[in-house]
């Protein structure tokens, strides 16, 4: 039975969500190990689960399409190494705020990528609402005040967090190539292993040998960041990749400022305004907007 459009969306916005909660994982843990062991460690665990899925229910028929065999390598270079590893080190120089705040341009740098390399074009109604949801983030972000915004400060960090998010551009545009011969179960999986293989690479040549010893509460972020915001949210987010594209998936990371601070509110007991509400309605509004009426490809919702 094929999913709805309806079915894909839902998908979308639920892995946001869960990419939500991961900055609230990470920051229950950084404390205890270092940011590229974190990473190595974190896909190490998600490779590992999803080959033994893919060999257990395919056997030697999990191994990928030699044409498809670089494409994976670079989706890994690009979306694990570094994505994750310009965001980390753009940290030590910037705020989050600024790094949630340029991370909702990538519906529009997916959009610009997309029509110079895959020449997709998106419709008037599609570049009206990631403006709207941008403008939403923004509200967010600024808690409805001009003067917020006006204050905030961008240096050489912001740099690597936009070139973290063109990464991301590229691993989702591969990631559409790929699965049309490929699972999004099995692209998740291959290119988790190629990331994880070569983030092993870095951590060997910066020399770094830090033990993982994790409190209890390290060890429940862990398996989160594992499970729920790596495995399900990779392969979900892929399944919209490969049934409705990379401009209609990308719109949805916008939901993700969103789903941090509702989870925030509820699992940290933090404020929530009637601004932030504003903010999250325009997200919403704008996430509607580009996606209504879109069509669902068949033959990729097949494989999804």
């Amino acid at each position: 039975m094929q999913p709805s459009t309806k079915k894909v969306y839902s998908l979308l916005i639920l892995s946001a969500v869960l990419w939500g909660g991961n900055a609230i994982a990470v920051k229950s843990i950084l404390g205890e190990i270092s940011p590229l062991m974190l990473i190595l460690v974190r896909f190490m665990a998600i490779s590992s689960i999803l080959l033994t899925i893919i060999f257990y229910r395919e056997g030697k028929h999990g191994w990928p399409p030699r044409q498809h065999i670089l494409a994976l390598i670079l989706m890994g270079f690009a979306g694990i190494v570094l994505n994750n590893g310009l965001q980390f080190t753009g940290l030590q120089y910037s705020t989050a705020i600024n790094c949630t705040l340029i991370a909702t341009l990538t519906p529009a740098m997916t959009a610009l990528l997309t029509g110079i390399f895959l020449h997709e074009h998106m419709r008037k109604q599609q570049w009206l609402g990631i403006v709207i949801s941008f403008l939403g983030t923004l509200y967010l972000i600024g808690h409805g005040s001009w003067e917020n915004l006006q204050r905030l400060t961008f240096n050489q960090g912001d740099l690597l967090f936009v070139a973290s998010q063109f990464c991301w551009v590229f691993y989702s545009m591969l990631g559409q190539k790929v699965m049309k011969d490929m699972t999004p179960l099995a692209t998740t999986a291959w290119a988790s292993l190629t990331g994880t293989v070569l983030m092993g690479a870095v951590i060997l040549y910066e020399g770094i040998s830090a033990p993982v010893h994790l409190s209890y509460l390290g060890w429940l972020s862990m398996v989160y960041m594992i499970i729920g915001s790596g495995i399900v949210a990779f392969i979900w987010y892929n399944i919209g990749v490969s049934a409705v594209g990379p401009n209609n998936a990308a719109i949805f990371m916008n939901i993700i400022p969103l789903a941090g601070m509702a989870l925030a509110v509820v699992l940290l007991h933090e404020h929530l305004g009637w601004q932030e509400i504003v903010g999250g309605l325009w997200i919403m509004l704008g996430v509607y907007i580009t996606t209504h009426q879109t069509q669902v490809s068949k033959t990729n919702l097949a494989k999804a």
